[in-house]
């Protein structure tokens, strides 16, 4: 995996992805011009929010490319893009409804979906599963679930899950040692409302903000000299992003008894909100619409994607 997979957790990884997808384009649109066409396939390993997301994304990057140039490729047709997930459906952390509304938008994009398959091995000719199936990959790429950095293991006398995250209580304290808290997908902290025995937080934006609040509430109670107060995850709702102008998720999620489906481009304008809140979070809000505004003035002339 390591030798043939890449795993976008860094920008160098992405620079190194971009670099090769440009690369195989260009091979494909030379291999068709002279009446040999081979086309681009691309494997994305996991179809947690990431790995779908990046489908559709390399969807329209591709068909971007071709108009600078690649005129004998046809992206729909000749980049074929596969999800290989191990899970019976996509997005295995979110409702099934939104799984199969996220699954009919990428059929439309034209991208296959394979569940059920637990990939094995990757070689320099593509992906193997343990039911044998084969896929032929130009590119592959790593997507599948959250692991924390290996150095958390060795902790002196922390006790850490299986991706390495530390073991938290409800109060977002280590099990061994309660001077010492966690929170966000370096932590494994239990999910009792998930109705589930042994189930966990997802790791999800969501979850690590209201973690981070409900610590600042848990050192004024410990300077205090009070009861430290419980996390209990609230699913405010899900977004993921299918390309310019499309989305899917829940709205809201238990907050309105239940889960509304919200897709198209409404789902979409709201993506791009939470994305503005987080930003806020971090840039304050003078921040986000001096910068809101910049990208608005920039978009005639910036290219879409870059060519080299």
């Amino acid at each position: 995996m390591a030798q043939h997979a890449i795993s976008l957790e860094t920008p160098e990884e992405a620079e190194r992805f971009h670099r090769h997808l440009l690369a195989a384009c260009v091979r494909a649109d030379d291999a068709a011009a002279s009446g040999h066409p081979t086309g681009v396939d691309i494997v994305i390993i996991g179809a947690g929010a990431t790995g779908v997301e990046l489908a559709a994304e390399i969807r329209q990057t591709t068909h971007v490319h071709a108009t600078y140039g690649l005129e004998h490729l046809d992206t729909r047709k000749d980049v074929r893009l596969i999800v290989v997930e191990a899970a019976e459906r996509i997005l295995p952390p979110l409702p099934e409804h939104i799984a199969k509304a996220a699954t009919d938008l990428l059929g439309k994009l034209n991208v296959q979906v394979r569940t059920g398959e637990r990939v094995t091995s990757v070689d320099e000719t593509g992906v193997s599963t343990a039911s044998g199936a084969l896929y032929r990959a130009d590119l592959v790429v790593w997507a599948a679930g959250i692991k924390a950095p290996e150095w958390l293991r060795n902790l002196d006398g922390l006790e850490t899950g299986r991706g390495d995250q530390l073991v938290v209580t409800l109060a977002l304290q280590t099990t061994r040692d309660p001077d010492i808290f966690a929170f966000g997908d370096c932590a494994a902290c239990p999910w009792p409302e998930a109705g589930r025995a042994g189930a966990q937080v997802p790791p999800r934006a969501q979850a690590a903000r209201q973690q981070a609040m409900l610590l600042v509430k848990s050192m004024r109670a410990r300077l205090d000299g009070k009861p430290l107060p419980e996390f209990h995850f609230r699913d405010l709702g899900s977004l993921v992003s299918l390309g310019e102008l499309s989305a899917v998720g829940t709205l809201m999620g238990r907050l309105v008894g239940g889960s509304l489906l919200i897709q198209g481009l409404i789902a979409r304008w709201m993506y791009a909100s939470l994305y503005k809140m987080h930003q806020a979070a971090i840039l304050g809000y003078l921040g986000v619409a001096l910068d809101t505004v910049g990208r608005f003035l920039r978009r005639h002339t910036e290219p879409r994607v870059k060519l080299h």
